[in-house]
């Protein structure tokens, strides 16, 4: 009889939960100023197309702040509200990578009820009727792992109303994890009036190092740099300049060196496309491309080469592709650097225009080193 009476408590207990939680909320930890709420009227979640509402609201005045559909910018709805006095304006915007966003014209976002600006208060209702779909596919809207990103910059309002208007990166972001399930709620044009707050349960934050992530960042950029601008073409020049008759085994040990710290860099480029699930970009695609062409062929293709050379005293079919697939890779690895500061945002703090300025200068002109010294060595082979 007890044993009853608990199951039937238990269920109605569950029903309760069931009819009180149609709002999944998330505050930031460490940026409790900012609030954002969804919630998926009945209807949509039923037609897996329609409207999907969703609250943005700091109690802190900001630059910007911004709610993003999906696990990363690259693909993602985004969302950035900043303020002019006591009024303010939504971007829709189309995350693109991880730089500044740009004004996404298709977004179909209209205000409801409720929005505005009050004794520095920024309350923001949105109705969304183009978020079924995102980063070119439709969107699973009882999803119970549903991805979705935020940001922050902190500092003096921005002051504009423009949509288009140029954003300064974040000082603070991350992801969280809505149940839309639990965020499914009857069908209303005005679901964030007279909010009852005990209906929000709360969406689940991914845990993310920022430091770490900057210090893998810093060190992937640093050791990326390094490799292709210089170690890989200075080494391969030892061929040409060195006259020594260990000129091959210093050639070979100095590009294991380099393959060694690129192999490094690699492994931090991947663990920070992870933490921002951006394996599918172009700059990781190419990345992986190049770094397992040099595993995978130019030391076997050298070796051969070598001792093709010992048998016969000339160079083989390896030499040759040996050579040209270095000198492809090398070229690809040096645009992909700048391809990665491209992501990161190019006269942030992060990649000051003078660091990128200096990079061009110094991989240029190693271009032309290698050049004129290939060119020279190449004519006095032929001539003598």
């Amino acid at each position: 009889m007890k044993m009853h009476r608990l199951q039937f408590l238990l269920y109605w207990l569950a029903q309760i939960c069931l009819v009180t939680a149609q709002f999944q909320g998330f505050n930031p930890f460490g940026n409790g100023e900012l609030t954002y709420t969804i919630r998926v009227p009945q209807g949509t979640a039923s037609a897996s197309m329609g409207p999907v509402y969703f609250q943005m609201n700091s109690t802190r005045s900001v630059e910007w702040f911004a709610l993003g559909q999906g696990a990363a910018m690259h693909g993602s709805n985004m969302f950035v509200v900043y303020t002019s006095g006591d009024n303010f304006t939504i971007s829709p915007r189309a995350g693109t990578g991880h730089y500044e966003p740009l004004y996404d014209k298709h977004a179909q976002v209209s205000l409801t009820n409720g929005s505005g600006v009050h004794d520095g208060v920024i309350t923001v209702n949105v109705r969304c009727d183009s978020c079924s779909f995102s980063g070119g596919g439709m969107v699973n809207l009882t999803n119970v792992f549903s991805p979705w990103i935020w940001a922050v910059k902190y500092g003096a309002p921005l002051n504009t109303k423009s949509v288009a208007a140029r954003i300064a990166e974040h000082d603070a972001f991350g992801t969280f994890f809505v149940n839309l399930t639990k965020a499914i709620g009857p069908d209303s044009d005005d679901p964030f009036v007279n909010l009852d707050k005990t209906s929000i349960t709360r969406a689940f934050p991914e845990l993310f190092d920022h430091e770490g992530f900057d210090r893998k960042r810093t060190a992937h950029a640093v050791l990326m740099a390094v490799a292709f601008v210089l170690l890989f073409p200075l080494s391969a020049l030892t061929l040409h300049i060195l006259p020594s008759t260990q000129v091959v085994r210093i050639h070979a040990m100095l590009q294991l060196f380099t393959l060694a710290v690129t192999a490094a860099g690699f492994g931090l480029g991947v663990a920070m496309a992870k933490d921002v699930h951006l394996l599918k970009h172009h700059h990781e695609i190419i990345g992986m491309v190049v770094v397992a062409c040099l595993v995978l062929f130019q030391p076997g293709m050298g070796l051969l080469q070598h001792r093709y050379f010992q048998k016969t005293g000339g160079k083989g079919p390896f030499a040759y592709f040996h050579r040209w697939l270095g000198r492809i890779m090398i070229i690809l690895g040096v645009v992909n650097v700048g391809l990665g500061f491209e992501i990161t945002g190019i006269g942030s703090s992060d990649v000051p225009e003078g660091a990128v300025i200096a990079y061009g200068a110094v991989a240029g002109v190693i271009a032309i080193v290698y050049t004129v010294i290939v060119m020279l060595t190449g004519r006095r082979a032929t001539s003598g």
